[in-house]
């Protein structure tokens, strides 16, 4: 649960912004290391070093959990470092990778979470970019990433962003509460196409394969688009998901017993002076496997958000809500979740700020949670 190297996240995370003089220095770094694993193979590529680290002290209770004091990793973005870089072929054609790692800096642990996680797993792919677009071959992103994480108040935050907790994250605390999105925010053995960009509109087609001998129906297809023009934005996706990650053949994001998933969402943003406010609406459906006993299960999930900018950083205030149908009747059935997360982002720099966040937590049928969280982050 992450993620981008996409130049479209990264203007909005700003995670590479700096002097030039930073960016030459990491680029050194990145091409002395590059060179001394490959005998120089990169000499005549542009290669960057870049990362994030996020942590945060603070007392975390979700709903239907035992309250935990905390020294927690990425609080509002995901910590990692990679490397990536660029080669001009001639004629406007671009060969390009990215490899990147995930780690939690509260451990050094590599990874998100502990489990099924491969070492690249937020990135790791080779592509072709130029007129007609950009092909990517790997690990790369899912269609549900970008509409989710660019047009909410809290970004791509796992720990207190109300639609990427609900669309993303489960819960393992008894409530059986499952994440809405199948198939996790970034897809293995993937062909990712990413159209040029019409007047502020780009579009996205993926197609993992899932390697199964002898059963084609296995894999992931998708769609995404993002539209931005002056104050308004766009964006939205949809899915269809047979095929667990990072790695296939594991017990992912896909609920047990069922055999593959069908979901859209549709994002928009608007910018109103010192505020821009995000909606966001989402839809599942998740199909009995082969007419075992977990039947079929429905989700539809909605969120408002904004942020206001105050002093040298912003206020930010967002709210999800999500609703479970099941057939046959279950646990699950008609079971709501309705977060609500408050909180203010302090700039020290372009590439690091301060931020502090409440969170409010209810699941029906169980005590209401409250957490928050006091940290740091930095961009290199």
């Amino acid at each position: 649960m992450h993620k981008k190297a996409s130049s479209r996240f990264d203007s909005a995370s700003k995670r590479h912004d700096g002097a030039s003089a930073r960016r030459i220095k990491r680029n050194i770094v990145a091409a002395l290391i590059a060179g001394a694993l490959s005998g120089g193979a990169f000499a005549q590529s542009s290669v960057t070093l870049s990362g994030l680290v996020d942590a945060f002290a603070g007392s975390m209770q979700p709903s239907g959990s035992q309250r935990v004091s905390t020294l927690g990793t990425a609080g509002m973005s995901t910590p990692y470092w990679g490397v990536s870089g660029t080669e001009d072929l001639g004629g406007g054609l671009n060969a390009e990778f990215n490899l990147a790692s995930f780690f939690q800096d509260n451990t050094g642990a590599a990874g998100r979470f502990s489990g099924n996680e491969t070492f690249f797993s937020r990135d790791a792919y080779v592509g072709l970019k130029g007129a007609f677009g950009t092909v990517h071959l790997g690990r790369d992103l899912a269609p549900n990433f970008l509409p989710t994480a660019l047009f909410n108040a809290f970004g791509d935050s796992f720990t207190f962003s109300p639609i990427v907790l609900h669309a993303n994250v489960p819960l393992f605390n008894g409530t059986g509460w499952p994440a809405a999105n199948a198939g996790d925010t970034g897809w293995s053995n993937e062909v990712h196409y990413t159209t040029p960009n019409f007047s502020g509109f780009t579009g996205d087609l993926y197609y993992q394969f899932g390697g199964v001998a002898g059963d084609n129906s296995q894999h992931n297809i998708g769609a995404s688009f993002l539209y931005f023009n002056g104050r308004f934005g766009l964006g939205g996706f949809a899915h269809q998901v047979r095929v667990n990650n990072p790695l296939p053949g594991t017990l992912g994001n896909v609920e047990l017993g069922f055999s593959q998933q069908n979901a859209w969402m549709l994002s928009g943003k608007v910018a109103l002076g010192i505020a821009n406010v995000y909606a966001n609406y989402e839809q599942t459906r998740n199909d009995n496997y082969n007419g075992g006993p977990a039947g079929n299960a429905d989700s539809k999930t909605w969120s408002l958000s904004a942020d206001i900018a105050a002093g040298p950083g912003k206020v930010m205030v967002a709210y999800a809500n999500t609703k479970w149908t099941t057939s046959p009747t279950s646990v699950l059935d008609g079971t709501k979740r309705g977060t609500f997360s408050l909180g203010y982002d302090y700039n020290l720099s372009k590439r690091t700020d301060l931020y502090a966040v409440y969170m409010n937590d209810k699941i029906t049928n169980y005590d209401t949670g409250n957490s928050f969280g006091i940290g740091m982050r930095h961009r290199f």
